[in-house]
Parts: structure tokens; C-alpha cells; sequence
């Protein structure tokens, strides 16, 4: 449902709207909103807090169709050109890079792209004079195409990336932080609505890439549990970022009052803290349903607008916190990759019943060789062998036991001596090769010269072979 939900509010987003057809966004460089209303002779407005608005003049366009333009009163991304008066004005869902200069009043496309709908959700930033897109969603699929704008060409460019790519960059939390010339990504979902085994799967790595190397690495997954919860609840989420610090705003639900808001460090090994509103900040009026306009961030400073009353300009205020005394009003809760302490101990709960089950397993397996063993050694053993099997066991430990030995042992001293060697052989024969079929040992006596008697020979189990034995 929820899926469904947020593919309508990006089909209304890039439908034209022909009752309100404007564009409205916040400029970082200038602190103002401003506003192009294309339905009332092309007039640039702007406002510090929403109401009221301050007529700035008539844009005169360059190279712009009004066909080509769409209604979109949030994402709208304005980037300042260094050295100039002009900014790059981009607006969601299209691949068409605009210019604007608010002090000439001019308004011109510089692009030549004719492909639009497939960048929705992107993650658009500045970087060195030149724009990117990385990911986005868009025709049933997330993606994780990179681009860059190239201004020669007039045309976005795809950018091959290595290492570890992420599988979508798309409705998670992402953010080029300048100040160490990374990219990182998070928490983003991969969503095909082909395939009906992954409508939506969230992938929990935490991925950041070097623009030198061209290369993704992953920097471990997002465990906290809290902050899993936040992303998992909405697709469309609420967050800012200032170079620094990500601000994820828990507003699921309520119709005012934003509860919670969690801030994640990005260059302080992502660590997380959590504050709580304590009903001090409301946000009612026409910015109750829009956190572009409710809620942004200038700096080491958050600036959240209040209107209690659209109609009464005089209600408005503005509400300023600086990052570092919400920092100090914060509880940490940890890093941001952060294993549960529950978990370590069910872990090590789960791998030492494992241990357990492996010994027991072990020692029930050798129990039943052993079983086995002597069960076939019965079987296999004639009575004679069996009783000269014992006699060399029991013997074991006093030595070597000599031919006259296992003749007297067996009341065949009175035979003739060819009959007492024939007797001896035999046995032996069949003791042997019945011990190498059942042990798979080679050497399964240890025969020698019998000192006193040279014409015959002493025997004694081989040690290997008597260890197995005597422990059934």
C-alpha cells in the first residue's frame, strides 16, 4: 500500500498541472523560498517564511517551452554558480538543467535532453562546478545509474563506478559531504514491480564513493534498531543534511507535531543521537503537508516555520535551533552500525549451543563407530581369532608374547610342530586380514625373531591399532 501510495504521488508530480502551474523551492544561498508562477505572466516571488509573498518581476525565458515545464512544489533543487549571479535550477523527475538569474530576471534551459521520468527520488548535488544525479526511480524500477551533467555536450553522462556498487540508490538517505569529497548512501530501496519476489527490499549497507577512484566501498550496515525502524515505516522520508549531520524527522502518523528527530554524524563514525520535541514545535497551515517549506536547514542552523494560521501573516514565526544545542539537549544512542547488546549475547548463546550440539554430535558418532566396530568384529572373527584378538590385548602391556605362549594359551602344546605352526598361521592370517578390512590399517602387528627360540617369532598388536581396540 504503501508502495502504491508513493508511485501515485510521483505520477502527480511529473503530470502537468494545468490549475496551479508554478514552481516553488528554497535557495540555501539567499535563505529565501522563491516561487515562478507560470500561470500568471511568469512572476518571480519570494518569501523569508512562506506568507507574504514579494512580487520580484516577470522572468523573461531562453530556450523554454512551457510543454517542457511541470508543476513541483518540493525537491525543486537550486544550486549557486560560483562567481555569478546565476544558479542551476533543476526540478525533479526530468533530466532538464535550467539556469536562472534573479537579479536579470532571466530564466533559460541549457540542456538538450529529451528523456525525462526515469531520475525520480535522485540524489542531486554540486560538486566542483559540475552537476550530478546519482540513482532514482522511475517506469515500475529503483536505479543506480550515476551521472553527470555535461556542459559542452549538453547531455548527462553515465559514470562506471567499481568496487562495491549498491543495488539502488533510491528513497534512502544520501548526501555529498563536500568537506571530504565523498558521496554516501543508506537505508535505500530496491523496488521492481516486475518481479513479484522484490516489490521492495531495503538494503541496510551503508555505501560511500570516492570520486577519484570511481569506486564504492561498504562501510557496514545500519543496525541501530531505531533508526531501521525510521526508515522502514516510510517510503517518502523526512531528513536534511548540512554537510555534516543527517536530521531524520519522525513524523509518521501525526499531523502536527514532529516527536522525534534523530542526527547522524556523518564524520564522527556515524554516530547517532536522539532528540525530543516535547511539543515546543508545531507545524500547522499550508506547511503542515509540506517539509520542504516547514523545515530546512541553513548552515549550523535549523530553521523550522510555523504558520498556526495561513489567513493572519502576523502568526508567523520562525523557529531557529543551532545544531550544537540540539546536540547538547540529545541523547546518544550509539553508532550507527552499532551490533545490539541482546544480539551479541544471542550470538554467543547460539554459537556456544552449537559447540554443544557438535560435541554431543561428535561424541554419538564416535559412540557409534565404535558399536559398529566391535558388532562387526564379532561377526567377522572366528571363535579362535576372537580369543587371540583378547589374549594379544590383554598381554599388551607386558610385552611381545611368543609362539609358545599362544600354543599353551590354546592347549595345542601337545600337537606335532608342523601342526602347532599350521595352527599359529592360520589364525594369524585370518586375525590380519580381518583387522585390516575392519580398521583400514596396514600394519596390524609388530612380528619379530623370537630371541630365545630362532626359529620362531613373537607377536604384539601394533600401538595404533591397539588403541582403537582396547576402548571398545
Amino acid at each position: 500500500m504503501r508502495l502504491g501510495y508513493y508511485i501515485l504521488s510521483l505520477f502527480l508530480l511529473i503530470h502537468v498541472n494545468f490549475l496551479a502551474h508554478s514552481i516553488e523551492w528554497f535557495s540555501t544561498s539567499t535563505g529565501y523560498f522563491y516561487k515562478i508562477d507560470f500561470e500568471n505572466n511568469s512572476q518571480l516571488s519570494r518569501t523569508k517564511n512562506g506568507l507574504p509573498w514579494m512580487n520580484l518581476g516577470e522572468l523573461t525565458f531562453e530556450n523554454v517551452k512551457n510543454e517542457d515545464l511541470i508543476s513541483a512544489n518540493y525537491a525543486v533543487k537550486e544550486f549557486k554558480i560560483e562567481h555569478s549571479d546565476w544558479s542551476y535550477l533543476l526540478i525533479p523527475c526530468t533530466n532538464q538543467v535550467y539556469q536562472i538569474n534573479k537579479k536579470q530576471l532571466i530564466l533559460k534551459r541549457i540542456d538538450e535532453t529529451y528523456f525525462r521520468g526515469a531520475n525520480c527520488s535522485s540524489s542531486i548535488f554540486y560538486r566542483n562546478g559540475i552537476l550530478y544525479s546519482f540513482g532514482g526511480y522511475g517506469f515500475g524500477t529503483s536505479s543506480n545509474i550515476l551521472t553527470k551533467y555535461n556542459a559542452e555536450g549538453k547531455e548527462w553522462l553515465n559514470i562506471q563506478a567499481k568496487g562495491n556498487v549498491p543495488p539502488a540508490i533510491s528513497m534512502g538517505l544520501t548526501a555529498y559531504v563536500s568537506s571530504q569529497d565523498k558521496f554516501i548512501t543508506m537505508g535505500n530501496h530496491q523496488i521492481n514491480e516486475t518481479d513479484l519476489n522484490r516489490l521492495d527490499v531495503l538494503d541496510w549497507n551503508i555505501y560511500e564513493y570516492n570520486f577519484e577512484k570511481s569506486e564504492f566501498t561498504s562501510l557496514g550496515k545500519i543496525e541501530l534498531e531505531e533508526i531501521k525502524s525510521f526508515l522502514s515505516k516510510d517510503l517518502i522520508r523526512y531528513y536534511l543534511f548540512n554537510g555534516r549531520y543527517f536530521f531524520l524527522l519522525d513524523k509518521s502518523g501525526r499531523k502536527k507535531n514532529f516527536d522525534t528527530m534523530y542526527i547522524i554524524d556523518v564524520l564522527d563514525d556515524f554516530k547517532t543521537y536522539c532528540w525530543k520535541n516535547n511539543n515546543r514545535l508545531v507545524v500547522e497551515g499550508p506547511y503542515s503537508g509540506n517539509f520542504d517549506k516547514a523545515f530546512h536547514v541553513n548552515g549550523d542552523t535549523l530553521i523550522w516555520t510555523n504558520l498556526s494560521n495561513q489567513s493572519s501573516p502576523s502568526t508567523l514565526k520562525n523557529h531557529r535551533m543551532m545544531v550544537n544545542d540540539l546536540l547538547r539537549e540529545s541523547e546518544y544512542v550509539g553508532k550507527l552500525g552499532q551490533i545490539p547488546w541482546y544480539q551479541s549475547i544471542l550470538e554467543g548463546s547460539v554459537i556456544l549451543v552449537s559447540l554443544g550440539f557438535l560435541v554431543i554430535a561428535f561424541f554419538l558418532y564416535q559412540k557409534w563407530k565404535k558399536r559398529r566396530l566391535a558388532k562387526n568384529l564379532k561377526i567377522m572373527l572366528g571363535e579362535n581369532e576372537k580369543m587371540l584378538l583378547d589374549f594379544l590385548i590383554l598381554n599388551y602391556t607386558t610385552g611381545n608374547i611368543s609362539g609358545h605362549q599362544i600354543i599353551a594359551f590354546f592347549g595345542k602344546h601337545k600337537s606335532s610342530p608342523e601342526s602347532q605352526r599350521q595352527f599359529r598361521a592360520k589364525m594369524f592370517e585370518n586375525l590380519t586380514k580381518s583387522l585390516r578390512l575392519l580398521l583400514g590399517k596396514e600394519q596390524i602387528l609388530d612380528v619379530h625373531t623370537d630371541e630365545k627360540d630362532q626359529r620362531m617369532f613373537t607377536y604384539r598388536l601394533n600401538a595404533e591399532v591397539y588403541q582403537i581396540l582396547k576402548s571398545l
